[in-house]
């Protein structure tokens, strides 16, 4: 190593040039001023290297030229003996004028002391102390001859280790400097035995190795619990030390060295049940420094009662003595599963500096082992690290190794990685996410078992916030709609709580088309859980979709025929402007068409409308309309003091009201036509009439909403077919209509015709007030109102027919009217007097 290479360097050119040290790669900082009743000065310090921190001892050899033969003792035994409760050696070198000794980073007991120490950290040290002089005097003949609460000193573990090996020999070398130079140690007539004190250090060599240094221990004991003492007569109180210790601590104050017991009978005493020694904090540390030679049994054991435990331990000594401990057993494989959970526990409480160093690699290599009680203890340990752990490493290193518990042939492994998923998805980039972990995810939907498959479902559901929006849009619908159809209730629970939970995440599209219609299915469930939540996510995604299409226009249909005051085509509602309006207009107009199409409608409702049974009026001329409403759309159009009847049919799904168009109705009065033609004439509509059409203007119809339509004026002279009835609203003789009641077998319903009567003989008008009133017919010419004809002589039989003579006679008469009103129209053109059509 490199100090080596550099004290062999410095040695020669001392000892064969007479030069001093060229280097030093340690940096010697400050000197920790508590630390003054030796002949050492403790500095802290740094390695040059890595700035790892150490602490060095220095002895200023012309300053105290008389205990240098001290210092290159304790130098030269700092060197040559190691154990784990003595203070480590890393470095030293020797100059002309210092001697430098470079250990761990340590620090004076004296200073904790002061401060206050936890009483199990008080005994701990103690044992560690015992435990070493037991290693010196019984295992390597040593006599330390220098114990004192100067020369223990802590790590930042809270553990003990000792120092001062300026007095330390064995009684086999040639000039012991235990024999020699004892006396040349700060206040060593305080601390020395009552023999020594008699005699001198040589009476050392008369008695056992041990009943020095156990005088020392009692006296170390004494300062711990009760501060300093000036003579030895204060020792023989037991002050503050715990009364079960007490009684074996005067033994070791014995002033017959014969008669001393040693410090290793005092640690067997401590060891004994219930004894002083016998505390939760010592046990841990015996076994874990013993850990790997354990039965499995007894580790298993010991790690649940440490998970208990840890947090009653200082904090201190569980960072830096149990946890690195912890992390070589788990690493070797000697801990296995279940050292993970003091592990976690303890790294809660590291600096995210130490946490990296001491934890994160040996996380990230146990997350690759195949052993499957890791990688379960692991993933159920997961909270309590994952975010401590950098995204990098998470994203790079973790996740490819836990990704495989997906596939796993162990469910619980499988179940166990899904949850986790919640846990790390914070670290992860979108591109695993939108991909490879969803990819895992689709395949666990069809699990073989029901709740990995339940957990996926609430996985998803709990990461859609981390998707993209076109992952949303893709994967989130069919993944919980697939999920409805599991035979499993609580996985179809989950998926309408999933639902509920990302309806922010839909658009009204897929709410009306896709996700209502799956979650209605659920509403008759089996389970009465299932049809409970769906009704919560139903009542969801209704009020959802009711906020979406609040700014959604009341009608896309646009109307061609008539522009804005800008020039743009108007868009015109489809809904009907009253209720009223939308419920009469709608079943007139279904009528009409029912009639029309099935040819059901008499001969007499296209040639001559008339008012009651015999009342004359302007024959109306159907013309198909672009108007279209909800099912069926009627208008009335009047110009020239002729009568149009416009009659638009459109259905939901390409087809009119009950299935016919505009088309049906030209069809239905060609047959009416030709059945007239047969009965003897053309009608009175040639192709003259088609030329006075032609040259009417019809202009858009426009929509009106009036608060109270005006009705229309009544003739004084109409009178009921059958019985008086209250007289009815009718038109001029340029625009007539009413609504009457056909003959049809087996009832009466109403139909568009003029003159018609019921079977049962009732007024074919009651109850049809409320659609002349919606329709508000205009009258344009009030003065060219005809009165009724007398009332015909025509009947209805039982059986609804009428006879073929009478028949032909009311043909004739329409044959009549229909020339006189035709010579009207034409007189009229003549003065080119066109009124326009008007659309109610």
């Amino acid at each position: 190593m490199a100090y080596l290479s550099d004290f062999v360097k410095s040695t020669l050119s001392r000892v064969v040039l007479g030069k001093e040290i060229p280097a030093f790669p340690y940096n010697i900082g400050d000197r920790v001023e508590s630390f003054n009743s030796t002949i050492w000065a403790l500095h802290k310090g740094t390695k040059r290297d890595d700035n790892s921190p150490v602490s060095i001892l220095c002895f200023d050899c012309v300053r105290q030229k008389d205990k240098l033969p001290l210092a290159r003792n304790a130098f030269k035994k700092f060197r040559t003996i190691r154990h784990p409760d003595l203070i480590k050696y890393i470095d030293g070198v020797e100059t002309e004028t210092y001697i430098y000794i470079v250990t761990d980073a340590v620090t004076p007991l004296q200073d904790h002391l002061r401060s206050g120490l936890d009483p199990n950290l008080i005994r701990w040290g103690l044992f560690k102390v015992a435990t070493v002089l037991k290693f010196l005097t019984v295992d390597a003949s040593f006599i330390h001859g220098n114990i004192r609460t100067s020369s223990i000193f802590i790590t930042k573990s809270g553990e003990w280790k000792v120092g001062g090996f300026e007095a330390l020999s064995s009684l086999k070398e040639d000039q012991p400097a235990i024999l020699t130079f004892a006396g040349l140690i700060p206040e060593s007539n305080r601390y020395a035995p009552p023999e020594v004190r008699k005699k001198s250090w040589n009476a050392v060599k008369d008695f056992e190795l041990w009943s020095t240094d156990t005088w020392h221990y009692a006296c170390l004991i004494y300062e711990v619990y009760n501060g300093a003492f000036t003579n030895s007569e204060q020792l023989a109180s037991p002050g503050k030390i715990p009364a079960e210790m007490a009684p074996f601590y005067k033994n070791l104050l014995r002033p017959d060295p014969k008669t001393r017991p040693s410090v290793g009978d005092f640690l067997d005493k401590g060891m004994q049940a219930k004894g002083f020694f016998q505390n939760d904090l010592i046990q841990i540390v015996n076994f874990l420094e013993n850990f790997s030679v354990k039965e499995p049994l007894q580790r298993d054991t010991f790690l649940r009662k440490l998970d208990m435990q840890i947090d009653r331990l200082p904090q201190e000594f569980c960072k830096y003595k149990v946890l690195p401990e912890l992390v070589q057993a788990l690493e070797y494989g000697s801990g296995g599963a279940k050292v993970l959970a003091p592990i976690v526990k303890i790294g809660a409480n590291l600096e995210e500096h130490e946490y990296e160093a001491l934890i994160s690699n040996v996380l990230v290599k146990m997350f690759a082992s195949t052993d499957r009680s890791i990688r379960l203890s692991l993933l159920e340990n997961l909270s309590g690290f994952i975010e401590r752990i950098n995204k990098k490493i998470v994203n790079d290193k973790i996740f490819p190794s836990m990704a495989l518990g997906f596939t796993d042939t162990a469910p619980i492994i499988r179940e166990w990685t899904v949850k986790s998923v919640l846990l790390v998805i914070g670290k992860l980039s979108d591109k695993t996410i939108n991909y490879d972990l969803l990819r895992y995810l689709g395949k666990l939907q069809t699990d073989e078992e029901p709740g990995i498959r339940t957990n996926t479902v609430i996985c998803l559901g709990k990461i859609a916030k981390h998707l993209n929006d076109g992952m949303k849009a893709k994967i989130l619908v069919p993944a919980f709609s697939r999920s409805l159809r599991d035979p499993f209730a609580h996985a179809r629970v989950a998926s309408l709580m999933a639902l509920n939970a990302t309806a922010d995440s839909y658009d009204k599209g897929d709410i009306a088309n896709r996700i209502i219609p799956c979650i209605s299915l659920t509403l008759v469930d089996t389970e009465k859980i299932v049809r409970v939540q769906a009704m919560r996510s139903l009542e969801t995604f209704v009020k959802r979709i009711e906020k979406l299409i609040e700014s959604m226009p009341d009608s896309a249909i646009v109307d061609t025929g008539r522009e804005s005051p800008n020039g743009a085509p108007t868009t015109r509602s489809a809904t009907p402007s009253t209720p009223s309006s939308e419920t009469w207009a709608g079943w007139a107009v279904s009528s009409i068409t029912k009639k029309l199409v099935t040819g059901d409608m008499q001969p007499q409702a296209v040639g001559s409308p008339r008012m009651g049974n015999n009342s004359p009026s302007p024959a109306n001329t159907p013309v198909p309309s672009t108007t279209s409403n909800h099912g069926s759309g009627m208008s009335l159009s009047n110009a020239g003091g002729s009568n149009g009847l416009q009659i638009a049919t459109e259905g939901r799904n390409g087809g009119g009201h009950g299935g016919h168009t505009i088309n049906r109705y030209s069809s239905a009065l060609a047959a009416v036509e030709a059945d007239e033609a047969m009965a003897g004439g053309t009608g009175g509509w040639g192709n003259e009439d088609d030329d006075l059409f032609a040259d009417e203007g019809f202009e858009p119809m426009e929509v009106h909403e009036p608060s109270t339509p005006s009705p229309m004026p009544s003739f004084s002279t109409m009178k009921p077919t059958i019985a008086q009835a209250p007289l009815r609203p009718s038109t001029s003789a340029n625009s007539s209509m009413s609504l009457g009641g056909g003959n049809r077998t087996g009832g009466a319903s109403a139909r568009l015709g003029f003159g018609a009567m019921d079977d049962s003989g009732a007024d074919a008008w009651d109850g049809d007030d409320d659609l002349f009133k919606s329709l508000n017919i205009g009258n344009s010419n009030s003065s060219n109102v005809r009165p009724p004809p007398p009332p015909s002589s025509t009947t209805t039989t039982g059986s609804g027919f009428v006879r073929k003579e009478e028949k032909m006679a009311e043909m004739a008469r329409k044959r009549e009217e229909r020339r006189l009103r035709m010579a009207e129209a034409k007189e009229k053109k003549s003065q080119t007097t066109t009124l326009g059509a008007r659309k109610i």
